[in-house]
């Protein structure tokens, strides 16, 4: 819990600082807005998958919303298989 608290108080102070001073502008873009914008990109990246509109799929115009959402939720789960990391992929298609 203290490292999560450490970070949360860490990456503003990393944001807002001034400290170095003989940096121009294009380092302090450099190390500072594009480091910030690289963690804004990922995070709306990663919590796509969280979201109920994973994967959008084609369904027919006359579906209802329930239809919609299960046809995305079959879409999204479909061709998916368990393979153990102890084994290898079959390379023939039919094997798999």
């Amino acid at each position: 819990m203290v490292d999560v608290l450490y970070i949360i108080t860490f990456v503003p102070t990393v944001l807002l600082s001034t400290l170095r001073s003989d940096d121009d502008g294009f380092d302090k873009m450099n190390y500072k807005y594009t480091v910030a914008l690289l963690i804004l990109f990922s995070t709306i990246t990663a919590t796509k998958q969280f979201d109920d509109d994973r994967i959008e799929c084609w369904s027919r115009a006359n579906y209802i919303k329930p239809y919609v959402d299960y046809t995305n939720q079959i879409c999204y789960i479909s061709s998916t298989y368990y393979v153990d990391r102890n084994k290898t992929i079959p390379t023939n298609i039919q094997d798999r």
